[in-house]
């Protein structure tokens, strides 16, 4: 039995190429019932620590675990690793490769390591911002909620996040992605957006169609690498 660590469109991908049993797990309610619809009775809801993992690989007989879990999603591909390694079982690392700085040939493409060098920036440069980072860190940002908007998963606990600190309901964009450029083009034209704050996804997160739209718009994006 194959056990993929998913939750990502990559996850997709994996799933295609696998000819043998597997289990699916995901970390949050919305994976769950998103990936439920697809794989059915194959997807478990299941936030793993060490001995949950151990636990879950011992009773399920798995032989090989498939990571295809978020770049950023550190604690369970460094618990996947430890655990695999100490059962002597197959780590395969199919997370998706974060974007290269030296391969982005746009001058308002900016790169930020941490979310106070984001906010700095933004109080100087920006006064329109789509913050397109998910709901999880959301209040990292909370003192643009009157001046920004937030792009989130179409889901209850996102909006219900946005709202805990303040983001009014018209500023909250409900919409699940990736998205193509001119769909990042119409809500740039449509909020008069003149930055865009992004987490570096990748190709298959939409990073390269966000960054294509902020240049046809002339606008920033500022991608934090963290």
């Amino acid at each position: 039995m194959i056990l993929i660590l998913g939750g990502t469109s990559d996850t997709h991908k994996v799933v295609k190429t696998i000819d043998k049993e597997y289990i699916i797990s995901v970390a949050t309610h919305y994976g769950y019932v998103t990936f439920s619809k697809l794989y059915r009775d194959r997807v478990v809801k299941i936030r793993f620590d060490k001995d949950s993992l151990k636990k879950f690989i011992v009773k399920h007989n798995i032989t090989k675990i498939i990571d295809t879990t978020h770049p950023y999603a550190k604690t369970i591909t460094t618990i996947a690793k430890s655990v695999s390694k100490s059962l002597n079982i197959t780590y395969i690392d199919k997370k998706r490769s974060i974007m290269n700085r030296k391969d982005v040939n746009y001058e308002k493409a900016v790169f930020f390591d941490n979310t106070k060098d984001v906010t700095d920036f933004l109080k100087t440069n920006c006064s329109r911002i789509l913050f397109s980072i998910g709901s999880k860190n959301i209040e990292l940002f909370k003192e643009f909620k009157d001046i920004g908007y937030f792009r989130v998963l179409p889901f209850e606990e996102s909006i219900k996040k946005c709202r805990n600190i303040g983001i009014d309901y018209n500023r909250i964009i409900a919409v699940q992605g990736p998205f193509s450029v001119n769909f990042n083009k119409t809500i740039i034209e449509e909020f008069c957006i003149d930055c865009i704050v992004t987490k570096n996804s990748g190709q298959s997160g939409g990073l390269i169609e966000k960054i294509e739209a902020c240049q046809e718009k002339d606008i920033y994006i500022i991608i934090l690498d963290t």
